[in-house]
């Protein structure tokens, strides 16, 4: 890969303590950008035989591949290609293969699995200047200055840099030298209580093991007990790598967390022999079979501070994670790049090419600041992954045992996709363009963002909105006198406007169905018959009009990413609207909705896709089940009998649409199995369900606009001064009675205006999520201005369809050719 700045010689130096994968990533990086470094490790080989083994994610391979190391590394070893989960037994709970193929069309890379050996020995081999590598020199000693940094090692040797980077690990010297500096300084940067906060609640042995029957290249088997689990993986020629994680008696802190001896690994090998990893495969043949192992304890802690003047520590030494997700190695990476790209800019705007220790600092802060909260959710992250698969209590086993089995490969391997997109690269360093599913942050148009604030803001202005339309609708409404005009129709049968119109009262024959049908018929029928033109007319506007949002909540019901959410029991939702008001009840599905899509990987163009069987169904439902029974239920029907049906008919209308969606795409999925059996979905291939969706938006967008042009140009020719825009949409909330007619519209008025107020700030803030997460560079206040018109020349329905019509497209969207944004 090429620069993407012309290569100039820097006359500052970097002195990285350690040899570990931060370390000699560090010194490649460094080579790359063309700044002079010296690496100190202090064994005797660069590249050491321990036991361990590296998992390398995708957003490892791509720093990796902007070295020039990836191709190397992957004809070294297998990518991982399969993933098993088993119990104690070893029998299977969920299998997937073909993963390779997965996070290659995903994330543009796959995970490989390989001894930490040969990696380190690929990044050595890497390295043209071999003497800037120097062994046997372990740091003893750090002093600071205005200037620089000296090191001493316990050899006697004393070098000299511009700053330190320490990548000696957890039990590393240099932090301890840093803290040493800072409290000779007396200076209160670390709590001074720090090293006894590190917890512990887990060990492992780990080891490398001869071929063993059963464990082919790239399977990864998972194997889940209780309080413990088994990690094992295929790796090159044929080695198994595993990995036994056992729970601690009690989580440990400090200097209380333990260091094994062979002799308790020895113990606690033989007591392991009979379990199984496979039905036929004991792990005893693995300890038989071992080339190397090793017992550790493992610590899991991110350090408050990782600098103090010239010296930063990265890696193990500043981010210690659970080893069981493959974070550790990657996140080294992800930080030595991260210091690299803002340390390069510093020092190409530097003429002395030298920087003043408020600027190391400042440089050190930046670094921290980009990658502490990342982190800190890959600790707790990889922490709770190792809950899961030792089955750690009953919402753990619920998760491994009962849920998993449910799972598709897409979403099996979530836990390993949902914190690669927001990795960081080598900005310096062109990036292969490959397709992908599932962009980089920096491939979008800014690097996404939560809500923050804003989000509960937004939570509560829309359970503020229901509330408001509950008491307007419920208790406000009392004052209207509607309760003994309701009580006198249901007593006699007989509407004051029209006594020979008879309230119908049987319509099933359920008893408590029919009482509500007939309650839900005395409110209706003013309306419907024209007796009161005003709250006929916005009966008929405010009905008419949930013709698009019903369609857009139920595409969102069917939406990959709300399964298993409350969004998608859309039937229920509809079922509550029904009974007590749809502006009481869709703000709280709007709150619901901004809860549960804050989140990055919500926004992935893989979890926007809706089935491909729904998305055929999806509009003859909508027009079936809700369209054609509101416009039967308007037909102005000549006898009250007919009138009342279609108004019976029309109440579980919003209902019938998500049943039909599922019956019509079952009928669907059966007419074309060939369809259905598409395969896994592949980067270079569009999204088959969009141009269906779209046409769900423009034609229930149509016909929104034709109902606001039919009841505007209505109004608005109107000669009677009781009838038009104000007497239609403008309430009139006053404690007063009201004559049925009117007070029916002032009811429903409260519904409408705490709706269609809720709904626009929806339609709004699905315009910021789209800018947020970088799928959009619209100006969000223009935006929200031209929704508004829109909501007034188009129709509220309309314009609903307008921003879910364009949302479709900036959600479905997986590159962004004419960027390439630098995070």
């Amino acid at each position: 890969m090429g620069l993407l700045r012309e290569k100039k010689p820097h006359s500052f130096k970097v002195v990285i303590a350690g040899g570990s994968v931060a370390g000699l990533a560090m010194a490649n990086i460094l080579e790359a950008y063309n700044i002079d470094y010296v690496l100190l490790e202090a064994y005797p080989h660069i590249a050491p035989q321990v036991g361990a083994s590296i998992g390398l994610l995708p957003h490892g391979n791509r720093i990796l591949d902007q070295l020039g190391l990836f191709k190397p590394i992957l004809d070294t070893a297998p990518p991982i290609d399969s993933f098993t989960f088993r119990t104690r037994k070893g029998d299977v709970v969920a299998t997937h293969k073909g993963i390779c193929n997965t996070f290659v069309e995903r994330h543009g890379y796959p995970i490989i699995f390989l001894d930490r050996q040969m990696v380190l020995q690929k990044l050595f081999d890497n390295l043209p200047d071999k003497s800037k590598v120097l062994t046997e020199h372990r740091v003893k000693h750090v002093e600071t200055n205005a200037d620089g940094v000296k090191v001493t090692c316990t050899n006697g040797q004393t070098l000299a840099g511009d700053i330190l980077v320490g990548a000696d690990g957890i039990h590393g010297a240099v932090r301890s030298e840093m803290w040493r500096l800072a409290q000779e300084a007396n200076s209160d940067v670390f709590p001074t209580d720090e090293g006894k906060r590190v917890p512990c609640d887990y060990g492992c042995i780990f080891g490398i093991s001869g071929p063993c029957k059963g464990i082919g290249p790239g399977m990864l088997n998972s194997v889940f007990r209780e309080k413990d689990s088994f990690l094992v993986n295929g790796g090159p020629e044929h080695r198994v790598y595993w990995f036994y994680f056992f729970k601690l008696p009690e989580k440990l802190y400090g200097a209380d967390i333990p260091r094994f001896s062979k002799e308790d690994e020895a113990k606690l090998l033989e007591k392991l022999r009979g379990e199984n990893i496979l039905p036929t495969l004991k792990f005893g043949e693995l300890v038989d079979k071992t080339i190397t192992s090793n017992m550790t304890a493992l610590p899991e802690y991110i350090y408050s501070r990782w600098y103090y003047e010239r010296i930063l520590t990265i890696g193990d030494a500043s981010h210690k994670v659970h080893p069981i997700g493959g974070h550790g190695g990657n996140a080294a990476i992800e930080s030595a790049a991260t210091l690299a790209n803002i340390l390069l800019k510093r020092l190409d705007k530097s003429e002395s090419g030298k920087l003043a220790t408020a600027d190391v600092e400042d440089i050190f802060r930046q670094v921290q600041n980009i990658r502490r909260d990342r982190m800190q959710h890959l600790c707790e992250f990889s922490h709770d992954q190792q809950r899961t698969e030792s089955l750690d209590n009953s919402f753990h086993k619920l998760k491994a045992l009962t849920l998993l089995p449910l799972a598709d490969a897409e979403d099996a391997t979530y836990n390993f996709s949902c914190n690669i997109p927001l990795a960081e690269k080598l900005d310096a360093i062109q990036v292969a363009r490959k397709p992908k599913l599932i962009p980089f942050k920096n491939e979008l148009r800014s690097a996404p963002t939560s809500r923050g604030a804003v989000g509960w803001v937004l939570i509560a202005f829309y359970l503020s909105c229901g509330a408001f339309v509950h008491y307007g609708m419920w208790v406000w409404s009392s004052h209207y006198g509607l309760r003994s005009q309701f009580a006198d129709i249901l007593t006699t049968g007989i509407f004051p406007q029209d006594p020979t119109f008879r309230l119908k009262r049987t319509y099933t024959g359920i008893g408590w169905i029919d009482n509500y049908l007939t309650f839900l018929s005395a409110a209706y029928m003013t309306g419907l018959n024209d007796w009161d033109k005003n709250f006929g007319m916005l009966q008929m506007y405010f009905l008419g009009m949930l013709i698009q949002p019903i369609a857009v909540w139920t595409i969102e019901a069917c939406r990959k990413r709300h399964a298993m959410t409350p969004m998608a029991m859309i039937i229920v939702w509809f079922t509550f609207v029904q009974w007590a008001g749809v502006g009481i009840y869709m703000p709280i599905y709007y709150a619901v909705f901004t809860l549960l899509s804050d989140k990055e990987p919500y926004w992935w163009p893989l979890n926007r896709e809706v089935p491909i069987a729904s998305a055929h169904a999806l509009l003859p439902a909508n027009i079936i089940g809700y369209v054609i029974p509101t416009i039967l239920m308007f037909v102005p029907w000549k006898n009250a009998e007919a009138t009342q049906i279609f108004e019976a008919l029309w109440q579980p209308a919003p209902m019938f649409v998500p049943l039909l969606t599922v019956l019509f795409a079952l009928a669907w999925s059966r007419r074309n199995p060939d369809q259905m059996a598409a395969g896994p979905k592949q980067a270079t291939k569009p999204y088959a369900d969009v141009p269906l969706l779209k046409r769900i938006y423009l034609i229930t967008g149509a016909m929104g606009f034709v109902l606001h042009l039919y009841v505007v140009c209505k109004l608005l020719a109107s000669s009677d001064p009781t009838f038009n825009l104000r007497t239609v949409f403008i309430p009139d909330f006053t404690p007063q009675p009201k004559a049925l007619g009117e007070g029916l519209r002032a009811l429903f008025m409260a519904d409408f205006w705490g709706f269609y107020i809720a709904s626009y700030v929806w339609c709004c803030a699905a315009v910021w999520d789209l800018k947020r997460v970088g799928r959009t560079t619209v100006n969000v206040g223009k935006s929200s201005a031209a929704v508004l018109l829109a909501n007034i020349v188009l129709g509220p329905g309309c314009a609903m369809s307008a921003v879910w019509y364009w949302r479709e497209d900036a959600m479905a969207k997986t590159t962004f050719d004419d960027i390439e944004v630098q995070s």
